[in-house]
């Protein structure tokens, strides 16, 4: 990428400058940490829930043009998602942000917080949002500076060191487990600073341990004691219950800028125009939700030139397409604006229904999470058709009828095999991980599923292989040499088909 980030990850005075850009006043109190006020110390805790979600750069490029169309979710003629094109800023996009907004904040928190009891409850929901950033960048990436990153603030460390992803996964476990376990109801939070749960430790504790469901379903493949260990544990500790536990992060429809939907705000001013938008819903998506009669298909779609919702109007386009069939951009499908595309539409950051298919996954394993892996697939449907209510009700919601109706049409496959489940379940996520590109794009990897039709485009950089990852920033190559190097010798070069460490 343009380097816009060079070692923002490390680096304190660039996370001065990067907090005065959003919070006037900061550096100046950044100067010395010592005079920070209560507020300020809340209002840099509001910042870093916002970053976790990422931002316009990160998702337009990273997310949208890149892991959302290489599971095709969406499509685009020239994307790089769609056709394995190497683009280095696009590839980069996550890599600079990341470090250079969320992890830095949390980071520069953490270095001006003291580590007292009034201060635990803030503390361990820093750990907690330090594993969101790390796990997607290790899931995108591979080995990444993990141990010595944020280490300019107190170490003086400015070329951190890659770390295996296997030592990276085991601290992130190890990090939920005792940050959930730490949190403590009868101890200070920092009230309606927190966009998540307005201070429910509860809430919180249950989101140490979904996280820690996901985390440790990843190591499926490569570690699967270790997997069914940790989550059972999970489970154990209590995971969501309902759509009332599930992380969504509310948005404002402007101005544009922090507040602002990381998704919608530039899909909707840059590129949407009246459906002459270059990125669609892929055909692989809108095919499978119509040939099911799904009834989320009119929520999430619709003819943005025409506003036309109704299933049967619904087109996508293919993701290996050299140009639009019929010449017409707006006969294909968009996002419907009313709904899921609206500027200031929330984020489902991470979702019940995803925790039920982590548990009917788990349970078709054999594994004891208390329930069979039916009702487990069942609960998750419905909830992922429920929770479409956050996008709001311009368009009727999912009826409890409707919802039966697909259920007994398309019900589990309680007599199949094991393979058959499996890919039932995680079809099912990857329509709940709409507009969470990076996490479909993970559970593709270490599942195989959905079953998807590579794409061949002379244009590719794959030749026709689906990628297994996403490219370095370059940068890196002059900022950071030689720790690079050793992990590239270490996991494989760096290339968009080497496998990383739990997808080999």
């Amino acid at each position: 990428m343009k380097n816009r980030y060079i070692k923002i990850f490390c680096v304190a005075i660039v996370g001065a400058l990067t907090l005065a850009s959003c919070d006037k006043g900061f550096e100046e109190m950044n100067k010395n940490p010592n005079a920070l006020t209560d507020p300020a110390v809340k209002s840099m805790f509001t910042l870093a829930e916002i970053y976790v979600d990422g931002q316009d750069f990160s998702n337009t490029r990273g997310n949208n043009l890149y892991a959302a169309q290489i599971v095709q979710q969406f499509s685009s003629l020239g994307g790089p998602g769609s056709k394995y094109t190497y683009s280095s800023e696009y590839s980069a996009a996550l890599f600079g942000e990341t470090y250079g907004k969320g992890l830095n904040q949390i980071f520069q928190l953490l270095s001006v917080v003291e580590d007292t009891p009034e201060n635990t409850n803030m503390i361990q929901a820093c750990r907690i949002m330090k594993v969101f950033l790390f796990q997607k960048l290790t899931d995108t990436y591979g080995e990444v500076p993990y141990f010595e990153a944020g280490k300019g603030y107190n170490g003086n460390v400015f070329s951190p060191k890659y770390d295996t992803q296997e030592a990276i996964y085991n601290d992130l476990l190890k990090e939920l487990d005792e940050a959930g376990t730490a949190l403590d109801a009868g101890k200070p939070f920092v009230g309606n600073a927190d966009l998540y749960y307005q201070s429910d430790v509860a809430r919180w504790k249950k989101l140490a341990n979904s996280l820690m469901l996901r985390v440790a379903m990843r190591l499926s493949k490569v570690n699967p004691a270790k997997a069914k260990e940790f989550v059972e544990k999970a489970y154990a500790k209590g995971v969501f219950t309902s759509n009332d536990d599930s992380l969504v992060l509310k948005h404002d429809a402007g101005p544009a800028g922090v507040k602002t939907n990381p998704i919608t705000s530039s899909w909707v001013r840059n590129d949407l125009n009246g459906g002459e938008s270059n990125i669609k819903f892929s055909k692989t998506f809108i095919d499978l939700l119509k040939n099911t009669n799904d009834p989320r298909l009119r929520i999430y779609a619709k003819l943005e030139a025409t506003g036309d919702n109704s299933p049967a109007s619904q087109q996508g386009l293919a993701n290996d397409a050299k140009e639009f069939p019929g010449g017409d951009k707006k006969l294909f499908s968009d996002p419907n604006t009313s709904t899921v595309l609206r500027l200031d539409a929330p984020t489902l950051i991470m979702s019940y229904a995803e925790v039920q298919f982590l548990l009917a996954e788990a349970a078709v394993k054999g594994w004891n999470v208390g329930g069979s892996a039916q009702t487990y697939y069942e609960n998750g449907v419905r909830g992922a058709m429920n929770i479409l209510a956050i996008f709001g009700d311009k368009v009727p919601l999912v009826s409890p009828a409707e919802y039966n109706t697909y259920i007994t049409t398309y019900p589990f496959k309680a007599g199949g095999t094991e393979a058959e489940k499996i890919e039932q379940i995680i079809t099912q996520k990857w329509i709940v991980l709409l507009f969470n590109g990076f996490e479909a794009f993970s559970e593709y990897r270490r599942t195989g599923y959905p079953v998807l039709v590579p794409v061949n485009d002379p244009t590719g950089d794959t030749k026709g292989t689906i990628p297994r990852r996403l490219i370095y920033d370059q940068s890196e190559l002059i900022t950071n040499e030689a720790n690079y190097k050793e992990a590239i010798q270490r996991q494989g070069l760096d290339l968009m088909t080497t496998r990383i460490w739990w997808d080999k």
